[in-house]
């Protein structure tokens, strides 16, 4: 019993780690690549300011969500409660691929939005929601740039479930998952990445389902993949509490 107790105090200890580094790189590469971005255009004859300033602004804004990060990752493994409120889960989508534009633009991806207008808001943490819609299209556009195909339509939808719940759903065209490798994805420390660590969507459905929400993934292995999270409209017992 000691010996089990060690090792899941090991564990939980190795996912805080490993979830950090995975959330952190994040914004750390988009610091770096806006960086490089701002240099190329400082670099020219003449300078543009107008880009560079753009790019600057990107980093700025990057570093405030690298310190976002630490936030969610405190939130989602702490044991005190944490602050929820009013979230507009449109704007979250926009505000993702807004800041993956120039990783999409680069991939030759083509975003296809259906959303839902004037959803209700669900009450939740907005740092933490945010990084599971990252990790979602993260996910999907790695999915697709690992493909020849010069179709990479990637589909994001909001959309309202019956009378209480709202859905959000990221869609690629890549070459999908084995229908029996699915839910395995959730699992911790289970990847098909070369590098990857296993924790992205074990995490994303622990924010979710701490949310009073559901996570799941459908595709047919051949044709892209579906990821789908569902959360409550409007506050629940479940929000009140701590993820």
């Amino acid at each position: 019993m000691l010996e089990r107790e060690r090792d899941n105090r090991l564990l939980n200890a190795q996912a805080v780690t490993v979830a950090i580094a995975h959330e952190i790189r994040q914004p750390l590469t988009a610091i770096v690549t806006n960086a490089d971005t701002a240099l190329r255009w400082l670099g020219r004859t003449p300078p543009d300011h107008d880009e560079a300033r753009e790019a600057l602004t990107c980093i700025k804004e990057d570093g405030y969500r690298a310190s976002d990060v630490f936030e969610g990752i405190r939130a989602l493994f702490g044991r005190s409660g944490v602050e929820r409120y009013p979230i507009d889960l449109n704007r979250i989508v926009l505000s993702v691929t807004d800041s993956l534009k120039e990783e999409l633009d680069r991939h030759g991806v083509v975003t296809h939005y259906e959303l839902t207008t004037e959803l209700s808001p669900v009450i939740g943490h907005g740092i933490q929601l945010r990084e599971v819609v990252f990790n979602l299209v993260n996910n999907a556009v790695e999915a697709m740039v690992s493909t020849t195909s010069e179709s990479r339509v990637l589909r994001l939808r909001t959309a309202v479930c019956g009378r209480n719940e709202i859905a959000v759903s990221v869609q690629d065209s890549g070459p999908g998952i084995d229908p029996r490798q699915l839910e395995k994805a959730f699992n911790a420390f289970v990847s098909t990445k070369a590098h990857g660590t296993g924790l992205g969507l074990a995490i994303c459905r622990m924010i979710v389902e701490g949310h009073g929400g559901r996570l799941t993934a459908s595709s047919d292995g051949k044709s892209g993949a579906l990821f789908q999270f569902v959360l409550p409209i409007g506050s629940t017992d479940r929000a009140a509490g701590s993820p």
